[in-house]
């Protein structure tokens, strides 16, 4: 293998991804960087995932597996267990890098073999690049990884999307691979692991990763009772991870503010979990909550977190009741 031109494994697990996937792939193949290979596991998708996916099957730097569904982290483990570059890259089937993005990468970590190399993320909506929102976020820059994480209050925490990372084989070798239990924020549990083992988190201004909103909710959603079950084992254990790497002030704050985030999900829906989610955040000493004070909605400002929540409820069961 050539060392000034490594191969880049891209692994990438598809459920249901048939309106998205083929410009998905197509942001790949026009990627500036040639050595690239792309490993696709359909997770048992039955919307037509695996008819799009016919035309390139036979590709020669293309492989895709077909499965019964098991969920992203073991389709994500499976396509691993095929790659054979020196470097892996995990991208959802959603959305699209620019085509410097690979080689904007690998110019950054080719001379620093123990550096991640993470991509400028730009979240569009309503399937429009044109929506692409430049969001400059503190650890747009070279970080070590815990200020990285850490850095204004959490929002490193907040991207956890393993999407954006140029990651060495090495580091996965040692850190693990995807929490096959979990369904919801499995990135939260996934990326510290590997980035906790890395020397620097390298920014890459001219790799752009643009993230599709809008196809999955955020906090007004109500998940399932084993989604929310996976959302808190991942704080519980992203939690340990950072307090056994750096027990202190700002640590704890950092996680403080992702369990506050949280509480909003568990309580009235899993209040088992709202309540041990209380004890996490009593054990990181209570640190205010500094999310929900500057919520983004005028409503929850007005009422408060937890009315909005049941305000939420109500109307939930109100609307279910008149589409009777």
């Amino acid at each position: 293998m050539n060392t000034n031109t490594p191969l880049v494994s891209i692994c990438m697990p598809a459920y249901n991804a048939a309106a998205y996937i083929d410009e998905t792939i197509r942001s790949i193949l026009d990627q500036t960087y040639a050595p690239i290979e792309l490993i696709i596991v359909n997770d048992g998708s039955i919307d037509g995932t695996d008819k799009v996916l016919m035309k390139y099957a036979g590709k020669p730097n293309i492989k895709i597996i077909h499965t019964v569904n098991r969920g992203q982290c073991a389709a994500a483990n499976k396509a691993y267990e095929q790659a054979t570059g020196e470097y892996i890259k995990f991208f959802d089937a959603d959305d699209i890098m620019n085509p410097e993005h690979i080689e904007a990468q690998v110019k950054r970590v080719i001379d620093r073999p123990n550096c991640i190399a993470a991509a400028q993320v730009k979240r569009f909506y309503n399937d429009d690049l044109s929506t692409a929102l430049h969001e400059p976020l503190g650890n747009w820059r070279d970080l070590k990884p815990v200020d990285w994480l850490v850095i204004d209050n959490a929002k490193g925490l907040g991207m956890m999307g393993a999407c954006m990372f140029l990651i060495p084989r090495q580091i996965l070798e040692a850190s693990g691979l995807w929490n096959e239990r979990l369904s919801l924020i499995n990135d939260y549990e996934f990326s510290p692991r590997f980035l906790l083992r890395a020397e620097m988190i390298l920014f890459t201004p001219d790799a752009k990763m643009f993230y599709r909103s809008g196809l999955i909710g955020s906090l007004s959603v109500s998940y399932s009772r084993e989604r929310l079950v996976s959302a808190f084992e991942a704080l519980v254990s992203t939690e340990a991870l950072l307090l056994s790497y750096e027990n202190s002030e700002r640590v704890r704050a950092a996680l403080s503010h992702m369990w506050h985030l949280w509480m909003y999900q568990f309580y009235l829906d899993a209040m088992d979990l709202y309540r041990k989610g209380r004890e996490h955040l009593r054990g990181l000493g209570n640190v205010p909550d500094t999310y929900y004070k500057n919520a983004p909605g005028r409503v929850m400002r007005l009422v408060g977190w937890k009315n909005h929540k049941r305000l939420k409820r109500i109307a939930g069961r109100l609307k279910n009741f008149f589409h009777l």
